[in-house]
This record gives structure tokens, sequence and C-alpha cells, in this order.
């Protein structure tokens, strides 16, 4: 097919869904079907607006799967519109009420029917089955006060032996029965405060330069703050906070000595041999001293991003500190700021001894019932493990109520719980089933058969309460309106409503992947026959015509992604000029516009999201195809930025830090040469020096002095790759400067980034819009 048929398919699929969309609402008000089903105006209509699956293109036109990147949160959901409990919801047909249906989100027949019997049951008034895990607890105390906070407002819990829990004593007395079986495993070391002291170092501008040049050198790699600290006597030391972690595969950990004196115990801190040894030998380097001079110690490590707030707040009260990068730390804004950005490379490890679960149901479903069907599921799904569990109905004003359960991780036998999606899809189904046979009416569906985006976390919700209704007591209330006025806060928070907010107006969830696009066109499919079988339910009508978008709508997607992928391929049979794709790009932004004007709210927005990443990907291949026809070798800064975003800062970035290790390194070599010369003076100077020891000698003076070359040949290379780049990001460092393993895995990135720069241009300028070449 030629690149005009299948924009024109697009074009033909929006205007398709545009006439559906535009009246079927309004006709479906007025008209009933009078003759035989398919006849129907609106069943006509869902006809033309069923699957249209794009026509076989020619070969070479081929894609990458996007997968979206959702958590467990967003792939399990909250449950969508209608049906209440046990009450009769809609009016549903009597084959669907008989038809037995539990879990099995198989797609194929099965217990259910597959996508055909979800659906008939969530057209005849079902609720989805909806089960989370809100939580994990390490340790009595945390389990303790999950157990407590499930046993709030007097609610009795049930152990997983029969025995009721009235109050909060029963509660962390059951929990201390559990723990003996707790996880003994030491949280991880994360973060550790030290004290840096270099003897005969003074309060002097160059003593204070030393002091940062040694932290800088003695902690590379890993993040850290600092603070120089005077004392009366005019030395000077560092007070550093730094993770523990670092790259590569590094990570320094804190020993801990115990001693008795008389029966009065003490302990006494140290770090590791590994991890003294490293820091100290990369001071030495950087800064001269002798290994005796240097003195590093450790107080007590802190676990996770708390531990790093806990001992940056320290580091701070005396005075405001600096990090790695050179940004002061001074308020709680900048503590929270930095804890987060340190996050992802504390690489925090914690034992999981409890979860906290959640089934919810619907407003209305008879509590007994819900009662009896969680008991019976975890009994099931839990046997071998210890459990409690009770049921709140204090959210029933806001729709919906649930049964919380703490369960032990590690069930008798050793074996822990690792939830993952079929984990969940098997717990949905075994709850189905329980709740079905308590006569309650739930089905075991998934969002993504719904186009659902239902979704959001405890966490969202925990953080909007705490801003917009602070905790009553006292001390919580301070802390809480604290957290809501301080700007830092505010985009997290802003994003927390935000998903609450698109969770309870539940708007179309596109389809993303190729399994997301084949449960919709499954989905569509079971709707339309349900339609068919019930033409008076208005919910099966809708949801149909809500598939149906969300098929077309990601259709269209999908054909524009695999147009994308096209034009970005290297290897085509014959070349594409900058005219033709700017042609391409023009047509595909005519059909994103007519398409989103069909769309409204959170799903436009979701749509016009994804197709400018799409058409911005294409944007900058245009840019780099012109670039390519007009002759240009390479592109200036400026260009390079306007395309490749942040990538020109990260090359530059990163041969600046290969610069400065090479430079310290040659002058390494050029100080271990000095000492090297010095000695053989020395010696010479003594007489008597046998002829095997002069041989000796003139070898140890060659190496020394391959070695001092080689480190200023690697440190003149790292000087001129630092100069080509900061001059002309996109120029290619030459392959006779590429002097040491560092600048060749450098040249290799810069290699990299250029091919896939319109890529990576794409991701780092989403927000960009559409724009014509």
């Amino acid at each position: 097919m030629s690149q005009a048929a299948q924009i024109d398919w697009w074009l033909a699929q929006v205007e398709v869904s545009r006439r559906a969309v535009l009246s079927g609402r309004d006709e479906r008000r007025r008209l009933r079907p009078s003759g035989p089903l398919d006849d129907a105006p609106w069943a006509r209509r869902a006809q033309a607006t069923r699957t249209m699956e794009a026509p076989a293109s020619e070969a070479g036109v081929e894609g990458r799967t996007i997968t979206g990147a959702r958590d467990d949160e967003r792939r399990r959901g909250l449950p969508a519109a209608s049906g209440g409990g046990g009450a009769t919801g809609g009016t549903g047909d009597p084959r669907a009420e008989s038809a037995p249906i539990a879990g099995d989100l198989s797609g194929g027949g099965g217990k259910s029917g597959g996508a055909l019997g979800r659906a008939r049951k969530l057209a005849a008034g079902y609720q989805p089955a909806v089960i989370k895990v809100v939580s994990y607890a390490r340790g009595a105390a945390r389990a303790t006060a999950t157990g407590q906070y499930v046993q709030r407002d007097d609610v009795a819990l049930e152990s997983h032996d029969g025995r009721m829990l009235e109050d909060r004593d029963a509660v962390a007395e059951e929990i201390k029965a559990w723990s003996a079986s707790f996880s003994r495993r030491a949280e991880s070391q994360d973060v550790v405060a030290l004290r840096l002291k270099l003897t005969g170092v003074s309060n002097t501008p160059e003593g204070r330069a030393v002091y940062e040049m040694a932290v800088a050198a003695g902690f590379e790699g890993h993040r850290h703050a600092w603070r120089i600290d005077a004392s009366p006597s005019g030395e000077i030391e560092a007070r550093v906070v730094v993770a523990t972690a670092g790259a590569p595969k590094e990570r320094f950990r804190v020993r801990e000595e115990r001693f008795d004196a008389e029966g009065d115990g003490f302990a006494r801190r140290r770090l590791d041999g590994k991890s003294e040894a490293a820091i100290k030998a990369r001071i030495e380097a950087a800064t001269n001293s002798a290994p005796q001079a240097i003195a590093v110690i450790p107080g007590a490590p802190g676990h996770g991003r708390d531990g790093v707030v806990d001992r940056l707040t320290r580091l701070v009260e005396k005075g405001a500190a600096a990090d790695d990068r050179g940004e002061a730390i001074a308020s709680p804004g900048d503590i929270r700021l930095a804890a987060r950005q340190w996050g992802p490379s504390l690489r925090s490890q914690s034992s999981r001894d409890t979860m906290h679960l959640i089934i919810s149901a619907k407003a209305g479903t008879d509590v007994s019932a819900l009662t009896n069907a969680a008991r019976a599921f975890l009994h099931d799904r839990f046997a071998d493990h210890k459990f409690m569990f009770g049921v709140h109905t204090d959210k029933e004003a806001d729709g919906h109520i649930h049964a919380h359960a703490v369960i032990t991780v590690r069930n008798e036998s050793g074996q822990k719980i690792h939830p993952n999606r079929d984990t969940f899809r098997d717990w949905r189904e075994s709850y189905a089933e329980h709740a079905q046979a308590q006569g309650l009416k739930i089905v075991a569906t998934s969002a993504k058969e719904r186009a659902s985006s239902q979704s959001y976390g405890p966490k969202d919700k925990a953080i909007v309460d705490a801003a917009e209704r602070p905790r009553p007591r006292p001390a919580r209330e301070a802390r809480d309106r604290a957290y809501a006025a301080d700007p830092a806060n505010r985009c997290l928070i802003d994003n927390a409503r935000q998903r609450i907010r698109i969770a309870r107006t539940n708007p179309i969830r596109l389809p993303a992947s190729e399994p997301d696009r084949r449960a919709v066109s499954e989905s569509v499919s079971a709707w339309a026959a349900v339609a068919r079988e019930n033409p008076e339910n208005a919910a099966a009508r809708d949801m149909h015509d809500r598939l149906s978008l969300a098929q077309t709508i990601g259709g269209i997607l999908h054909a524009i992604e695999n147009r994308v992928a096209y034009f970005a391929k290297e290897d085509q049979d014959m070349a594409i000029t900058s005219e033709q794709m700017t042609k391409d790009l023009r047509l595909m932004n005519e059909a994103v516009s007519r398409t989103a004007d069909l769309l409204d709210g959170e799903t436009k927005l979701q749509f016009r999201e994804r197709s400018a990443r799409y058409l911005e990907t294409l944007a900058n291949r245009v840019d780099l195809q012109r670039a390519q026809e007009r002759g240009a070798q390479e592109l200036s800064r400026a260009e390079v930025e306007r395309i490749a975003g942040a990538n020109a800062d990260r090359l530059i970035e990163r041969v600046e830090a290969i610069r400065a290790k090479e430079e310290r390194e040659a002058a390494e070599a050029r100080r271990l040469a000095d000492r090297a010369i010095e000695a053989e003076r020395r010696q010479e100077g003594r007489g008597g020096v046998d002829p095997e020891s002069q041989r000796e000698t003139r070898a140890d003076r060659a190496i020394v002095a391959g070695a001092q070359q080689a480190a200023a040949r690697e440190a003149a290379a790292a000087r001129e790759a630092a100069n080509v780049l900061a001059d002309h990001p996109a120029r290619p460092l030459p392959q006779a400067s590429v002097e040491s393993d560092a600048l060749a895995k450098l040249r290799a990135e810069q290699e990299k980034v250029l091919r896939d720069i319109e890529g990576e241009g794409a991701e780092a300028q989403t927000n960009k819009g559409q724009r014509m070449g």
C-alpha cells in the first residue's frame, strides 16, 4: 500500500468515528428497534464503528510496541459504573443470570465464557472484583500499627484461626506472636553521616580548598552533601552525609565493634576495611595527604529516604550545606527535594513481613455476605499464612466499603509471597467465585477490558487528605498545614489531585500495547453480542460505544506509530526525502486534529500527548533529513540542543567528569614519579649500589616514566574531547584522541545519541506539541 493510501485510510477511519460519535447518542434516545435487531439504526452504526483493523501494509512498514510502563495499581483499577452488591441491577438478560460466572480472565471459554460471559455479567449489574495491596510492613512495630489501623472505630478483627481480636491490645499480642517468624535480616545501610579530618590542614582559604578536593575525591560516584566546620583552636573538619551505594557496584559499609570494660559495654563504629581504604586512597591521590593523616569517622547508618532526610536535617542545623552537584541545602524544602533526588541511587532494600490487602465493594453490598466472601477467599488463597481481617463501612457515603486484611508474607513453610499481575488476576477470580457463592453480584475482570482509567493509590489519597483535611491532633495538624503550604510540595499535591479526579471521572483509556489492543478488540465483539441479545440495555450500548471509540483511536495511534517507525529505519530500500516526510507530517497533523475534535476531557488530553510524541519524533527526523540533504557534516551546539534537548548537556557533563578524573590521575602519576626520583637520589647518595639493584632501578624508572607519559596522554585526550564537545556536541570524537576506556565509552554513547537523536529528542520535548516541518 502506498503512503497516500495509508494516509487516506487514517482519514477514513476518523470520518467514520466522527459520524458515529456525533450522531449516535442523540439518536439512541429517540429511536428504538422495531424490526430485526440488526436492522436498527443504532445497530448499523455500531457495526460501522466496530473493529476497524488497519489494512496490511507493504513489507517494511513495521513498528515497535509501546508498553506505557503502567504499574500494578493502574492495571487493576477501581470498579466502573453500575451495580451494587446483592441488589438487582439493570435489565439483565435471564440467560446471563443463569450462566455460571467465576473469574477466568483467560479470554477463552472457561467457567465464565471468556470476555462474552464477563460482559453479560457486567451488563446485568455485576460489579468488578477489586483487590489491592496498599502497603507492606517490616517488623512487629509497623505490623502492629497496620493491624491497629484496621481495628479503628472498634471494628473487631477475625484471625486466621477464627479468634476475634476485640481491641488494640489484642491486635498487638497477636502480632507479637507472629513476629517469631519475621525476618531477622537488617535493613540496608543506605546513608551515613561522616566526619572527615585531615591532620595539619588549617582554617585558611587554601585549607578549605583542600577539604573540598578531599570530599569530592573521597566520595566520588556517591550522592553526598557536606559542610566545613572550624574549631576555636583553628582546625577544621568536614561533616559529610553520603549515600553508601555508588557506582560501579561500590557500597560503603559501617561496622560496629562492641567492647566490655568492667561490665560497662560501649560500641565504636568504623568503616569496613575495603570502604575505608577506597576513600583514603582517593583522598590521598587528590590532596597529597599521607594515609595516617586522614581520618574518616562514621556515625550510625540510616535506611531509605527517611534516613536521608534525618541525616541532612542534622547536617544543616549549624549552617547550610552543599551537595555533590553544587546545589545548596539549607531549608526543609531543600532536604525533601534532595531526598527525592537521591532516592533512585540508594539501592535501598528492606524485608517485608506483613502485607496490607484491601477487598473493595460498592456501597449497598451486603456487609454480612462480603464478610463471608472475604473469609472464604482468605482461607482459600492464604491457608498456610497467618492473617487477621475486618470489614469497614465508614466510606459507604463515598460509594464503597472495604474488607481489610493483614497477612504474613511468609507462610508456614518459609515461602514468601511476591505478587505480580498474574497473582492478582488469580486472586480476583477466586474472590469472585466466593462472592457469588454468597449471592453477591461480583465478576473478575480487568480495567483494560473496560477501557477504564480508574486508578489511584493510597498515597495519593493520603497526600490530598493531609493538604485539605489536616489531622486533628495538634502536632499532626501543624505538620500537615506546613506540608500543604510548602511550595516544594505543590506539584506533588496537584498530581495526586489530578490522579484522583481522573479516577472519578473515568475517561476512556486508549490502548497502548498489542495486548491492550487485543483485549479491547475482544471486548468490543463481546459487548456487541450483549447489545444484540438485549437491545434495551443502555449500559451495554454505552460500553460498546466506549470500547469502539477506544479501539478506533488506539488503531489510529498505532498506525501513526508504525509510520513514524518506518521513517526512522536506517536501512530503507529507497531514499525518502524531507519533502515526502513533511507531506506525511502535515497529513498526520490533520488526522490528529480531526480525531481530537471528537474527544473531550482527559481522553482528548491523553490522545494529544500520545500523538504529540510520535509527531515530534517525525518532526525531528525531518530536521535531520534536511540537514543531511544540504550536505551538513556536523551540527552546531544550538542545532543539537534544539533537536536532542538534554542529550547534548549530558554528553558535555560526562566528558567534563572524565577530563577531571584523567587530570587527577595524571597529577598522581607525576607525584609518584617525583617520589621515585627522590628515593633513587637518596639511595645513590648513600653509595654502594650493586649492579643488580642498578638494573632494577633503571627498570623501575622506565615503568614510572611510561605510566607518567600514559597518564599525561589520557589527560590531554580528555581535555581535547571536552573542547570538541563544548564547541560542537554533534562532532564525533576523533578516534586518535580516544586514549582511555572512559573516552571510548563516551564516543560510543555519542554515536548512539546521534543515531537515535530523533527518538531522544521526542522524549525530551514531549510537551512541545505538534510542529510542522
